[in-house]
């Protein structure tokens, strides 16, 4: 039916596009810190959006792995940030003040630090979709890393395999709670739904730099300049 991954995937697209409400948004081959996604969903709330000096800040690992750990209450000293980070002194010393110009992250007294009061984060979904013609393993292992930044990881595949691996093999994905889609040439059919992961941002520099990447890739940022 499909002669390439790349069809399958422009014929889920084709297809899901005609679901996608006005603040949802799709994104090929995404680039998140472990390697390019198939096909990212972004369920999208516009009202608190980075600018792009933020935005391409935290769409840089190391800012995000360092705001993973800051909160905009509970104070973090320097040490406590570098313990939790393994950055040596000169490397955290110099995001920091990085992430503090930005307005990101304010120094309240000397080597104490939280997240700017004026700074919001914004509120984004991601639902990744990983397409294979017919090594589907590898794609639940591809789905599965998916799963540090998306609410719902899936795998997509030709129809008449998704039926297959449906009756005989679905303790693959259930276990994982990781989704089973089928493709044909005129329907999509979600063969085994997955139930939603919760992600958070504390602790979690692939959900943030996602964030960040997700505001530089469709060049949507804040007027405001902080």
């Amino acid at each position: 039916m499909f002669t390439s991954e790349l069809c399958l995937q422009e014929k889920f697209i084709e297809l899901k596009r005609d679901e996608l409400k006005e603040n949802e948004k799709f994104l090929s081959e995404f680039n998140a810190r472990f390697g390019n996604v198939d096909i990212v969903q972004v369920i999208v709330d516009d009202a608190h959006l980075m600018n792009y000096e933020q935005a391409n800040l935290l769409s840089n690992y190391q800012f995000a792995k360092v705001i993973g750990y800051l909160h905009k209450k509970g104070v973090r000293t320097f040490d406590y940030i570098a313990k939790r980070t393994d950055y040596d002194g000169k490397v955290l010393s110099y995001l920091l003040s990085k992430l503090a110009k930005a307005n990101i992250i304010k120094e309240v007294t000397p080597k104490r630090y939280i997240i700017s009061h004026e700074f919001q984060f914004p509120v984004l979904q991601f639902i990744s979709f990983e397409a294979k013609l017919t090594n589907w393993k590898k794609a639940i292992i591809q789905a599965t890393i998916n799963k540090k930044f998306s609410s719902y990881s899936y795998v997509v595949l030709p129809f008449e395999l998704a039926i297959k691996l449906q009756k005989n093999q679905i303790h693959y994905f259930k276990n994982q709670n990781v989704g089973l889609i089928g493709v044909s040439k005129d329907r999509i059919d979600y063969i085994y739904k997955p139930n939603k992961d919760r992600v958070k941002i504390n602790i979690n520099p692939s959900f943030i730099s996602s964030v960040a990447k997700y505001q530089i890739e469709t060049s949507i940022f804040s007027i405001e300049t902080g």
